[in-house]
């Protein structure tokens, strides 16, 4: 299918890259999360590393049906495969959603409108939902941005990152030498040269799974972020332990303001329509609720994982590509 390069002030184009390999389990539903998106003006390039299960017969299912182009050749891992999908690339506004993750169906306009409200902002996050793999899903609310944070202890939700051609031009793409962390890294970089904000909207999804690289491989991946942070942050000792205590305590404070915020917005819904606060969206959509109130209060407790809030989508059809979840506390 023939791209569409015509960049309008109002509707720019967006470029998001999936990187691919063996994952045709999910990928159908990451290709629907980006079909089925409300804004117009997409290219979505898909690069394949050779996959030997029916990744290739369902983007051939696709190819066509919108502006999807895709290659399937064998690379050195997923950067570099990122790399060469953003090379290809030809979108004033650049993102990468991995294969077995999704967008809601909000995501790019409401990124768009963003960038164009704010002409000096050059990479964007939002919050985000975990589905884990007995099908719940988890409320994952990000601070707001602060680079120390980032370097020394916190992270970006990656699915939920946009950022403008001008940061790829300036800093190119993502460290391929790395395996797991190379967003983290491109994030901390970003930080020191561009300005960087947060979105106050759920913006995607990320699955939680067993043959995910953050589970299957967890030690390696704690080896390598330690690696990367020593690039930046370059405290050791008693300086260092303070400065990672302090940004944690920073970083717990914001996002318990914003549960709390939340959940005003949520209780209030019913007595008066919200069209334009935070998490509009996800707070209007039909079906939508939360655990019992006790359970969202174990949230605000500190060490307490199992009290994250969590939500329930009744009706599939409000997500388009995702499939009948019943899921119960």
């Amino acid at each position: 299918m023939a791209r569409r390069t015509n960049v309008s002030q109002n509707q720019p184009l967006v470029s998001i890259v999936t990187p691919s390999y063996n994952q045709g389990q999910f990928i159908e539903e990451t290709i629907l999360s980006i079909k089925n998106q409300d804004y117009p003006n997409i290219e979505h390039i898909i690069v394949d590393g050779g996959s030997t299960d029916n990744t290739v017969e369902i983007l051939k299912q696709y190819e066509g049906t919108y502006n999807m182009h895709w290659i399937s050749e064998p690379d050195e891992g997923m950067y570099q495969a990122i790399n060469k999908g953003l090379r290809m690339a030809q979108g004033e506004i650049m993102g990468y959603l991995n294969s077995d993750d999704l967008y809601l169906p909000w995501t790019v306009t409401t990124v768009v409108s963003y960038f164009r409200r704010d002409l000096e902002v050059d990479l964007v996050y939002g919050d985000m939902l975990g589905l884990n793999a007995d099908g719940k899903l988890v409320l994952r609310f990000y601070p707001r941005f602060n680079l120390s944070y980032v370097q020394q202890t916190g992270f970006l939700g990656q699915p939920t990152v946009f950022w403008r051609r001008r940061v790829f031009e300036q800093l190119g793409g993502f460290d391929e030498n790395l395996k797991f962390v190379g967003d983290c890294d491109y994030w901390m970089k970003a930080g020191g040269a561009f300005i960087i904000k947060k979105i106050n909207e759920f913006l995607a999804v990320e699955r939680d799974h067993p043959q995910a690289k953050r589970f299957a491989k967890r030690e390696s991946l704690h080896e390598e972020i330690t690696r990367v942070r020593a690039r930046y942050c370059g405290l050791a000792g008693m300086e260092g332990r303070i400065r990672r205590i302090n940004d944690r305590v920073w970083a717990f404070l914001w996002q318990r303001y914003y549960m709390s915020k939340f959940l005003y917005l949520y209780y209030r819904r019913r007595s008066k329509t919200i069209t334009h606060a935070s998490w509009a969206r996800t707070l209007n959509l039909e079906g939508f609720r939360l655990a019992p109130l006790y359970r969202l209060l174990l949230g605000f407790l500190p060490l307490i994982n199992r009290g994250r809030p969590r939500w329930v989508v009744l009706n599939a059809s409000l997500l388009p590509g995702f499939k009948q979840w019943e899921i119960r506390d």
